[in-house]
C-alpha cells in the first residue's frame, strides 16, 4: 500500500499556495485585464464604481428584501420596497447578486441586481439618492420573474482565464 508523504499533501489554510500554485497562474499575463466574480445575467458582482457607501446601503435593502424584514428604512424607502416584495412573490428568493455599481448622468447611483429563489429568478437595477450625506432609494425596476432552466440556456458560462490552468 503506498503512502502518503508530508511533501505530496497540499495545504487547505492557503499558507502553502505559494508553493502549490505557480504565481504566474494566479494573477493576469501580460494585457490581460483583471477579472472578478461574474453573474451570468446581469454581469460583474461588486461595487463597480459607486461609492462605497452606497454600495452597502444597496446591499443592506436587498438582504432586508431577501429577509422581508423591512422596518428599520425611512417611509419613503419602505414603500418603495414593499412594492416590489409584492413582484418578488413568484420567485421566493434565498439570495441575491448586486454589481454593475456606477454613478449616472443625473447623480443617482445604479446597481444592477438580481434574486434568486428555488425555481426562478428575477434581474433589475437599483437606483439611489445622495441627499444631505445620506442615501435614499430613488427606485428599484425589476423585470419579469425567469425559470431557472430557462435562464441557464440563454447566458452561457464565461470562464475566467485565470482557470486556463485548471
Amino acid at each position: 500500500m503506498p503512502s502518503l508523504t508530508p511533501s505530496l499533501l497540499f495545504s487547505q489554510s492557503g499558507e502553502g499556495t505559494d508553493t502549490t500554485i505557480p504565481e504566474v497562474l494566479r494573477r493576469p499575463m501580460i494585457g490581460e485585464s483583471p477579472r472578478y466574480p461574474s453573474d451570468r445575467v446581469i454581469g460583474e458582482l461588486g461595487q463597480g464604481s459607486a461609492p462605497y457607501a452606497a454600495f452597502q446601503y444597496a446591499n443592506t435593502m436587498m438582504s432586508a428584501l431577501v429577509s422581508g424584514v423591512l422596518d428599520s428604512f425611512r417611509a419613503s424607502d419602505k414603500e418603495i420596497l414593499e412594492r416590489c416584495q409584492a413582484s418578488l412573490v413568484p420567485v421566493d428568493p434565498s439570495r441575491f447578486h448586486i454589481g454593475g455599481g456606477r454613478t449616472e448622468e443625473d447623480g443617482t447611483v445604479s446597481f444592477l441586481v438580481r434574486f434568486l429563489g428555488r425555481d426562478k429568478w428575477i434581474a433589475g437595477e437599483l437606483y439611489l439618492l445622495n441627499r444631505d450625506d445620506a442615501w435614499y432609494l430613488d427606485d428599484l425596476v425589476l423585470e419579469e420573474a425567469q425559470d431557472l432552466v430557462e435562464g441557464k440556456d440563454a447566458y452561457p458560462y464565461d470562464f475566467s482565464p485565470y482557470e486556463r490552468f485548471f
